[in-house]
């Protein structure tokens, strides 16, 4: 009988044998516990991406802001000084217009003694063999006015006119005891003229007054009595 061989048990401090198939070989790491894995990993990084992304979008949104506030302003002052520029060239239109009106208005005013003259004379002719001298007088009146009507000038009306403080000059006044005439213009010793609607000269004119009255004993009787 053959003696039975027996394996020797392993003592306590012996190594524990290496182990193959489904179990772990020493050639394979093992992860320590509680590191990150490559997921993990990913994700911070995407994290901290995702972070500096929304802080640059933060700075572009705050510069985007900075910029339109400046444009804004720029087109308020584009504004302010477009504004400054019409009226700049508005009231020099107006200048000029006034110095233009005021040189024709020296001008024209200078004119008017000489149409009165030629009204004067030709209302004076009276005489058959003065009817040449007349005609003459008649073409250049008319032909002066002509001239001083194309730069604006107008005749006030004032014979026959209620009395226009604003365009009338009483130089006299006569007594009516009409009260429809009273204060109306029955005559006329110079005429009066505007310049595109402004006042030039104004008319001198007798003025029509009602004849004062006072009441004695019931009865009206005139004041000058």
């Amino acid at each position: 009988m053959k003696d039975e061989m027996t394996c020797p048990e392993p003592g306590p401090g012996a190594a524990a044998p290496e182990t193959t198939g489904a179990g772990t070989t020493g050639d394979e790491p093992v992860p320590a516990k509680g590191g990150a894995g490559p997921e993990q990993a990913e994700a911070m990084d995407a994290a901290g991406e995702i972070v500096n992304l929304t802080e640059e979008i933060n700075s572009l949104r705050a510069e985007v802001e900075n910029k339109t506030a400046a444009l804004a302003e720029l087109q308020q002052r584009y504004l302010r000084l477009q504004a400054d520029f019409d009226n700049y060239r508005k009231r020099t239109r107006r200048e000029q217009e006034e110095l233009t009106r005021m040189a024709a208005a020296r001008l024209i005013t200078s004119l008017l003694p000489v149409l009165d003259n030629l009204e004067r004379a030709l209302a004076a002719v009276t005489d058959n063999k003065a009817e040449g001298l007349a005609t003459g007088v008649e073409m250049t009146l008319r032909q002066l006015k002509e001239i001083l009507e194309q730069e604006g000038l107008t005749p006030i009306a004032a014979l026959g006119q209620p009395f226009n403080p604003e365009l009338h000059e009483a130089v006299a006044r006569e007594e009516t005891e009409n009260p429809e005439q009273a204060n109306m213009v029955v005559a006329e010793f110079r005429r009066g003229y505007t310049l595109k609607g402004k006042l030039l000269r104004p008319a001198m004119v007798k003025v029509a007054v009602a004849r004062a009255t006072v009441k004695e004993n019931g009865q009206e009787v005139d004041k000058d009595e």
